[in-house]
Formats: C-alpha cells, structure tokens, sequence
C-alpha cells in the first residue's frame, strides 16, 4: 500500500502548522513531545485528535517515550507509538487502540482499577462455583491445591480468623433486609432507637463477614514449588499471601531458593563456616596440584638439601657394587682396579637428582599451606571459590542451618506447620 509522503514536525515548527489548508498527505510523524502538548489541546481524549479534520484518516506516529504520567489523559487515540508509555496515575480509563512498540504501563488508573475489580469479580465467582460444588470440601477428594487450601484455611482458623458457618449466609440475609428497613425508618425520622440498632446492625454484619470458610482462599500461582494463595477480604482480597506445601515440596524449595541465594550474592560472600564445612579440598589441591609440583622440579635447589639428591637407582646401584669390589681389591688385578675406578668417576658424573618421595612430600606441604586458608588463598590468587563448593551441599547447608523460615521466607522469616489429613504442611506468609 502507498503510505504516502510522511511529515517529519521539527521542534521549531509551531505545532499550528499541522492545520495548515492544503496539507494531505497520508502520515504525519510526532515526536513525544509534540504528541504530549497535542493530548493537552484536546484536554487529554487522545480520540478527539483523529477526529480533527487535518489529521482525521491519516496514520499518526509518535517517536519517543511518551510519559504521561499522573496527567489527565483518558485515551491515547488512532496512533502507533515508536516508544514506552507510561500513564500511571493519569485518567486513562479505556483499552487503547495505539499501537504501542514498546512498553505500556496503567498503573493506578481508572482502567487498571476497572481490570483489578473485573479480576476480583471473576475470582468470586469461580470460589461461588467450587463452594457449590463442594470441589475443596476437608471430607471430600482432594487434590494438591484443595489440599493446601485446606490446611491453610485449618492453620487461619487455629491462629486469626474465625470460621464461616452455612448458618452465618443465612443470617446475613436476615441483617441486610433488617438494615434496609431500619434505613428506611431512619430517613423519615430521628429515632436514636433506631438508629443504636443499625449500629448494631452494622457490627454483626462486619464480624460475620470477618469469618471465612476455605473458599475465601484463592490460588494464585507458586513460589518455588509451594502453593500460594490470597484471601477475600469483604469486596477485595487481603494484602496478605502465603505459601503451602507438603514436606517434599517445601524441602525443594527451601533448596532451590537457597541455591537461587548463592547464584545472587556469589558463594564467597557467605559465611566462612557455612563455606568451610562445603569446600571440596582435593578439588582444590587438585587444582594447584600440577603447578606446584612444575614448580618444585624446575627450583629443587630452592627446596631441598644437598644431602637430599641421589643418583638414579641404577647408577646408585652400580656405584654401590663397584665400591665394594674396590674395597676387596686384592682380588683384583691392577688393570681390574683402574677400570673399576675410571667407571666409578664416570658415574659419579651422572646428576643427582631428588627423589620422587620427596618431591611428592614437598608438593604436599605447600599444598597444605595453601589449604589451610581456602578463602584466603582464592582471594589472593583472584580464583572463584565457587569452582571448589558443591553448591547443592552448600544449599543444603544454608537450609540446615538456618531452617525453611529464614530459607524460603524473604518477607518476615517465619514458618509454620499444621497436620491436615495425617500430612504435615508448611506455611508461610510471604506478602502482607
């Protein structure tokens, strides 16, 4: 499709000049910032802008960050936006048809709230469905989530809720016809009788609607591998959320979170006992193992006595035979003696070298030197120490040390447990 010539808006150019009579062609390009003043003019309706008669069935672009923030803006209008948009805490308060290449943020607008109350809505209504349906009912078959639906619920009630009866929606019904007509009375007269029941009216009211039954639970995804869920609080749910999970759930994700810590803060940084107590140190030695042994053979005068070299083994031997035949020379011919003698010198002429068990040992002391302060001794060499610690012992390490609580829980460390169903499930609040 021909788009046509495309008007390129300068920022000395008066945004006027796209009124002008005579201009028709198919686009018209904004920068952010002409496109933000234009919003104004239109007092924020960014549909009114396709609808002036200069710019009505032309393709509008904007190039750049539009930020909209906290502004009257209700509706960005027809355009395609080369660039993020931020409107959070403006007036928008419909789906846009922009096309934003980039990212859109509503946060705190009329719309995002609309969508949240839409959410909650269908929350409600699909907790409804199971309730009537009995789906997560403690004496009925359950699966993984109605069962930590079910010892969460049991755990709230044992420690801040009370419990929801089928008698207390009766009952609700009753207070809310009650409140009605003693609203009724109230406008047409003053009657501080009725008026001290209404109060009281309005305090069972809100006492019964504290209590909960399992359904006020909602399932709202993992954390790790443990269920979380959130709680219906009267018209909107609880700032609070937890996690659940049997006891290998929870051991899995007390390991996966503790091995998620070590990748974020390098296992270096931890505590040196928890290090220690997880350091392969024959991966270490090993490690050093090849250039301290190189070292030591090329420097052996450096490390070792002169009374530690000695010739090769055979020679030694041969040396050792010789002198004693010399030593018996009776037996021996003049021309045997000077033979014996002059093999004797050409011998001794062989090098001297150290013996292979001391090397090793050699080897090994400075090796130990090097182990004794593992950390240290990465520092210095500027070395990864997390190339010689088993991670997953060293994760299990943080978790045993410092309990799923502390492990899993970055909101307040805490962890609690409750039987249900002959099965022990941990619970954390992890939001709240």
């Amino acid at each position: 499709m021909d788009m046509g010539k495309t008007i390129i808006i300068t920022e000395e150019q008066s945004l006027s000049l796209l009124y002008e009579e005579g201009q028709n062609e198919n686009k018209i390009s904004l920068t952010a910032d002409q496109y933000i003043k234009l919003l104004k003019m239109v007092s924020g309706d960014g549909d009114m802008i396709n609808k002036i008669p200069k710019f009505k069935g032309k393709e509008i672009v904007v190039n750049g960050r539009v930020d909209l923030r906290n502004t009257k803006t209700t509706s960005l209008g027809v355009v395609t936006i080369n660039g993020s948009v931020d409107l959070d805490g403006s007036k928008f308060n419909k789906k846009t048809e922009a096309n934003v290449n980039g990212y859109l943020s509503y946060y705190n607008t009329p719309l995002h709230k609309y969508e949240k109350r839409q959410e909650f809505l269908r929350e409600i209504a699909e907790q409804n469905s199971k309730r009537e349906s009995g789906e997560w009912d403690a004496d009925g078959t359950l699966d993984m989530i109605g069962l930590c639906a079910n010892a969460l619920f049991k755990y709230l009630i044992y420690s801040e809720y009370e419990e929801k009866t089928p008698e207390d929606s009766q009952r609700l019904q009753e207070l809310y016809a009650e409140k009605e007509r003693r609203e009724e009375i109230e406008t047409e007269t003053e009657d501080d009788e009725n008026l001290i029941e209404l109060r009281a009216i309005d305090a069972e009211i809100e006492e019964i609607e504290g209590r909960i039954d399992v359904y006020d639970l909602v399932y709202d995804g993992k954390h790790y591998d443990l269920l979380t869920f959130k709680l219906i609080k009267g018209d909107d749910f609880s700032i609070e959320k937890w996690a659940v999970g049997d006891e290998d759930d929870t051991e899995r994700t007390a390991q996966e979170a503790a091995e998620q810590y070590i990748d974020d803060v390098g296992a270096e940084n931890l505590s040196e006992w928890l290090i220690k107590d997880n350091i392969d140190e024959e991966e270490f030695r090993d490690y050093f193992r090849d250039g301290e042994e190189e070292y030591v053979r090329e420097n052996l005068e450096d490390f070792f006595d002169e009374d530690d070299f000695e010739y090769d083994t055979e020679v030694q031997d041969r040396i050792d035979e010789i002198e004693e035949m010399l030593e018996d020379s009776e037996n021996l011919s003049q021309e045997q003696y000077d033979e014996l003698n002059e093999e004797l010198d050409e011998l001794k002429n062989n090098e001297k070298t150290v013996p292979e068990d001391l090397i090793e040992r050699k080897v090994e002391e400075m090796l130990d030197d090097k182990s004794y302060d593992i950390i240290g001794t990465c520092r210095d060499y500027g070395i990864e120490l997390s190339q010689f610690v088993n991670e997953d012992e060293l994760a299990q390490g943080m978790v045993d040390a410092d309990g799923f609580g502390h492990t899993i829980n970055s909101y307040n460390g805490n962890e609690d447990d409750i039987v249900f169903d002959e099965e022990t499930y941990y619970i954390f609040q992890i939001e709240g």
